[in-house]
């Protein structure tokens, strides 16, 4: 597998092959999905996350957003990932992690407190927590504290305040949204006895129909796994 590089950029910056190129490659791997509506979305972001094969080719993406909620009287701030996706040929590659994690943890020092907002329609993106923080939610070791469960309530009511059911922590779309192809991120009875793909099978048992579960991780540095952060942060 040849190696990816990446950069952290603002939308306003691509050009419109690059959308069409990151459309494409979104096209690829997930149904429904609409040009317009990816536009749309994309416009709608501060920053985004390209990878790059040796080519420069576009291979990956993620889009992210800075959005700050109101909790018990106090603004709390984070960035939310949107659309992401990474070529399958690259699966197993780092460099995603390295430029989103190498970008926000210096941008949120400037809030004390900064958090990852993230939503998660397939278990690929949901294990990237246990991967990568020592403390997330949810989770299946333990309950989530009532002030985390605040954000992420506050977070869904601003995001998705027609869709987002307080009770169960999904986001359960109205009409048709784009989700992943089958064969793409399917869970299998052997990936079952992973108890996170376990844990997130449990909290969104209709991922198949694109809905997407809400988490959130505190994005500082203390927050890293040790392994994490010698590779992201070079410590």
């Amino acid at each position: 597998m040849t190696k990816l590089h990446g950069k952290v950029t603002e939308p306003t910056l691509l050009s419109d092959q690059d959308k069409r190129d990151m459309y494409e490659l979104m096209d690829e791997f997930y149904e429904d999905t609409v040009f317009e509506v990816f536009l749309k979305d994309l416009g709608e972001k501060d920053y985004c996350v390209l990878l790059f094969d040796e080519e420069d080719r576009i291979k990956g993406f993620s889009t992210q957003k800075i959005m700050s909620v109101d909790v018990e009287g106090e603004k709390v701030y984070g960035v939310f990932s949107g659309d992401t996706i990474i070529h399958k040929d690259y699966w197993g590659s780092m460099e995603l992690a390295k430029q989103f994690g190498r970008y926000f943890i210096e941008y949120g020092k400037r809030y004390g407190s900064f958090y990852w907002f993230l939503i998660s329609k397939g278990y690929k993106t949901y294990k990237m927590l246990p991967l990568f923080f020592k403390d997330y939610y949810p989770n299946y070791k333990t309950e989530t504290p009532a002030y985390e469960q605040k954000i992420m309530d506050a977070f869904g009511m601003a995001k998705y305040p027609d869709e987002y059911d307080r009770k169960s922590g999904v986001i359960l779309y109205k009409g048709k949204k784009d989700k992943l192809k089958a064969g793409v991120a399917d869970i299998t009875e052997k990936q079952l006895r992973d108890r996170d793909i376990l844990h997130f099978l449990k909290m969104n048992p209709e991922y198949c129909r694109g809905y997407d579960l809400v988490c959130l991780a505190r994005f500082t540095e203390d927050n890293l796994r040790p392994g994490i952060q010698r590779l992201i942060l070079g410590k």
